[in-house]
């Protein structure tokens, strides 16, 4: 029987297909999902873990069979604890967005360009989280969009932004943020003409998956 991927997406994740099921079956993979409801919240309360808790123990029987697990969101895993928690749940390799972003962060260096596509208090939070990591935004641009905006967003939205971070100055990388973004289906077009880096959410999930060598 062929290699298999589980996937744990928000319910309001708008480029499945797209960004995962197409990257990882032309890869050779089969694809299994696991959608969790949108709720508002981060996951840390005691409420909030509960739900995450429940979440979890039902993933983990339906993705039983994968080889590996990409948990394809934030929520209630901004910090170690709670990846530690999450991971608990499984028996194979589990990958997660924001392990993986710090990790390939901190590749190139600790100065980045951070993009993101939320509005103001969302993106101070990013800024925030990045920070704990000892990762610093010496600049940073927010495309100022509400989560049901976010799916508007095209490669050539984030071309045009990356050409801005590119004219700044002492920076090691840039970093776009979300699991929403067309990261890797649209890897081409963002990057295109870019002397930096560029680090996005689900671009760097493939790295470490492909670092498994599964």
């Amino acid at each position: 029987m062929g290699k298999s991927i589980g996937i744990i997406i928000s319910s309001e994740h708008p480029r499945f297909d797209e960004e995962y099921k197409k990257t990882f079956i032309n890869l050779g993979y089969g694809v299994k999902k696991y959608i969790m409801d949108f709720v508002p919240g981060h996951g840390l309360n005691d409420d909030e873990k509960e739900l995450i808790k429940n979440h979890m123990e039902i993933a983990g029987k339906s993705l039983a069979d994968c080889d590996a697990i990409l948990y394809a969101r934030s929520y209630g895993a901004f910090y170690d604890d709670g990846i530690k928690y999450i991971r608990s749940f499984f028996d194979m390799p589990v990958i997660f967005s924001t392990e993986s972003i710090i990790k390939n962060i901190k590749k190139y260096g600790n100065k980045i360009y951070t993009i993101t596509p939320y509005a103001q208090k969302r993106h101070d939070l990013e800024i925030r989280w990045l920070n704990h990591y000892k990762i610093r935004s010496s600049a940073s641009m927010s495309l100022g969009r509400d989560d049901g905006y976010l799916k508007f967003i095209e490669p050539d939205d984030l071309n045009e932004a990356v050409k801005i971070a590119n004219k700044s100055l002492n920076i090691d990388a840039i970093y776009i943020a979300c699991t929403f973004m067309p990261g890797i289906s649209g890897r081409n077009v963002i990057e295109r003409g870019s002397k930096i880096p560029v680090i996005s959410a689900n671009g760097a999930m493939l790295n470490d998956f492909l670092e498994l060598n599964i």
